[in-house]
């Protein structure tokens, strides 16, 4: 068996979960030695960040090519530097990279999931479908969807869990206790919050609805935190954002709250954080209020910080929650079924220590990098093989 060399393909100009984690991935794969290369704009933020690695980016520049171009360009990289497999990592590239095989059997192709699997079972799509080799997804559930909904043979559904640095997600009392007391927190107030975008899918506003169904005297028992910034809609080249309209709106209705009277002191509303960690540290429990969300990484963090997770029973924060081991689970787009999980941890805070260690123990077991690279390389060594 030859040399494995990889062209992973990723066209998206965004900087969210889907290209945080393939930008990590790819460079947890060049620890090991891997030959690869990386395909993408010259725009866009994965180009900027892997090309302070040791990782080759080759960059078009456009901000957006379709997929034939895409294709093209991936047939010519393939010729020229003898590449044995295509990692494609959103919708659009695994278009291209089907098309660029068009009708060969190599390189093989590895399509990474990251998003729902909604059903596709027409002549075309099964076409498509045949030219992946291997479809991984962190989420057994999007792994079930993606059985039930594509035209592509089981045996080629990969489970292939997201690799976490584990060892950045230590607990850290003196820290914790300086920020909680900086927010205004009292020892005996219970946290809870959430990390992301100010967007209507995240389950923002019922999250804050939620505060409206306890009591008075529920409300002065915590505090809500909300660590995020609207979605961005452009940004010109001198570097000016401009949001979303919905999410604008959204962030502008939760200060009108804020400074309502009941509420005044106990939501709080903080701009994105790079240095996230602290922020979980100083919760007792991290909520997700996402009405579908495929597989949520800062859910995997807040539990590596030993935080249960209040999360909606949809998509794949289900298993990740377990049967309200890890956590509470709670109907997506529903205030009132916040409000109860809130209810619950204000009635058994002590749940709330319980449920964070067994969430910190899963997490550990399930996302160390270690065990992702070593079945990202078996997957590629099986495939060169034709063992799967």
């Amino acid at each position: 068996m030859g040399e494995i060399k990889v062209l992973h393909c990723i066209q998206s100009l965004s900087w969210g979960g889907l290209e945080i984690y393939t930008t990590e991935l790819i460079q947890k794969l060049a620890e090991t030695g891997l030959n690869q290369r990386v395909l993408c704009s010259a725009h866009s933020r994965v180009a900027e960040e892997l090309k302070k690695t040791s990782v080759e980016v080759i960059t078009f520049p456009e901000k957006k090519i379709s997929k034939l171009q895409e294709a093209r360009l991936i047939r010519k990289i393939v010729r020229e530097n003898g590449i044995t497999h295509l990692q494609s990592h959103t919708r659009l590239d695994m278009w291209a990279c089907v098309l660029a095989r068009w009708n060969s059997s190599t390189p093989k192709h590895v399509y990474n999931l990251y998003m729902n699997a909604p059903a596709k079972n027409d002549l075309f799509h099964r076409w498509m479908f045949s030219k992946v080799d291997a479809l991984c997804s962190s989420s057994e559930f999007v792994l079930s969807e993606a059985r039930k909904n594509f035209p592509i043979a089981p045996s080629k559904l990969t489970l292939m869990r997201y690799g976490r640095k584990t060892e950045e997600f230590n607990p850290h009392p003196e820290g914790r206790l300086a920020l909680r007391e900086k927010l205004g927190f009292k020892p005996a107030e219970l946290a809870f919050g959430t990390l992301c975008r100010l967007d209507a899918g995240k389950g923002v506003r019922e999250l804050v609805e939620a505060l409206d169904h306890l009591t008075d005297d529920e409300v002065q028992k915590i505090h809500m935190v909300i660590v995020g910034d609207p979605t961005i809609e452009s940004r010109d080249s001198n570097g000016q954002v401009t949001y979303e309209a919905q999410s604008l709106e959204l962030k502008n209705w939760i200060e009108q709250k804020q400074q309502e009277p009941r509420l005044k002191g106990h939501l709080h509303r903080i701009p994105f954080q790079r240095d996230y960690i602290p922020y979980i540290d100083a919760l007792d429990v991290f909520i997700l209020a996402s009405y579908n969300e495929t597989y949520s990484l800062s859910v995997l963090d807040a539990m590596l910080m030993e935080k249960p997770v209040i999360g909606t029973d949809a998509g794949g924060t289900t298993e990740q929650v377990g049967k309200n081991e890890r956590g509470y689970l709670v109907q997506p787009k529903d205030p009132k079924s916040l409000a109860q999980a809130l209810k619950f941890y204000i009635q058994n805070p002590e749940m709330a220590r319980e449920q964070g260690k067994k969430a910190r123990v899963w997490t550990l077991h399930q996302h160390r990098w270690q065990s992702t690279q070593e079945q990202t390389l078996k997957l590629y060594k099986d495939l060169m093989k034709g063992v799967r």
